[in-house]
């Protein structure tokens, strides 16, 4: 009876051992495995957050790239959308930093609309890259549009200087032109007299020269006397003609026909003053212009 409660006590206590090794090795294995999790855990969670931060260096390269570029543009709509979008990148990036990395979705969701905000800015960038390239093509056709048209202008200058210096020349050589010119005093009989007191007339004797450019027609040659204090010797009654732009007086006027080749003239001025001795100028006038010039003098 005590044989059989030895061996009953041998079997329990060799059941109980191998009971005591099965649970430490179980133990053990369940430790290997909660570490081999732990490190596994470790290891995704890294990558995880090594994924976020790679987001998050892109996307703080895009936004210093954008910010670092220049926008030359004169677009002030263009550039409202451009802000816009940089406000857009700044909110998503911060939220970006402070999400957690375990939560994928929402990391996924950030960058997904952060890559859509990039492609917005590119077009928008791009669109400003484009105007400024047109821009400066339109200055440049302009700038040689401008430079053509300066080149014509001036071409037309020169051309407008000639045909205004023919024309000159042509106005000039259209003048007429007196030579010859004499002054006889004449007495009440209309003969030749030396006595200033008997002379109540003045002959003027001219020829005017030969011009094929000059009009052709009836024309009005003035007279015009002056004395030694440059008062006008005339008529009784307004006798002005204009001259320059202004109303002057003359002496006496005379019609004559002109038709192109040399004549002789006489025009007359009937004496209404006292003729004092001294030095006289006369000046002939036709179509507003000077033909001749001269002075004599009475004694």
């Amino acid at each position: 009876m005590q044989k059989k409660s030895k061996i009953y006590i041998i079997i329990c206590f060799c059941l109980l051992s191998i009971a005591l090794l099965v649970s430490a090795f179980m133990l053990f294995m369940q430790h290997n495995t909660i570490k081999e999790q732990e490190t596994e855990i470790q290891e995704v969670s890294a990558a995880m957050e090594f994924e976020k931060q790679q987001s998050i260096d892109e996307f703080e390269n895009m936004k210093k790239q954008y910010e670092d570029y220049y926008i030359n543009t004169d677009n002030d709509s263009l550039l409202k959308l451009i802000d816009e979008e940089k406000q857009k990148v700044d909110q998503l990036l911060q939220e970006l930093k402070t999400v957690k990395a375990t939560n994928r979705r929402r990391i996924a969701e950030l960058t997904k609309e952060l890559t859509t905000v990039r492609g917005v800015l590119k077009t928008y960038v791009e669109k400003v890259d484009s105007l400024n390239a047109l821009n400066n093509t339109l200055r440049t056709e302009n700038q040689q549009v401008k430079l053509k048209y300066e080149e014509s202008n001036k071409k037309l200058e020169e051309k407008t200087a000639e045909a205004a210096a023919l024309d000159k020349k042509v106005s000039m050589a259209s003048i007429l032109e007196a030579d010859n010119i004499e002054v006889i005093t004449l007495n009440e009989r209309s003969k030749v007299t030396r006595s200033l007191k008997k002379t109540s007339k003045l002959q003027i004797n001219f020829r005017i020269l030969r011009n094929i450019t000059t009009e052709r027609g009836k024309k009005t040659i003035y007279l015009r006397i002056t004395d030694s204090n440059e008062k006008t010797l005339k008529a009784v009654g307004e006798n002005y003609f204009m001259f320059e732009g202004m109303n002057i007086e003359y002496s006496a006027q005379k019609n004559f026909d002109f038709g192109g080749e040399s004549q002789n003239v006489s025009i007359y001025y009937p004496v209404q003053e006292r003729l004092e001795k001294g030095n006289y100028s006369l000046t002939l006038f036709v179509d507003g212009n000077i033909i001749g010039e001269s002075i004599f003098t009475l004694e």
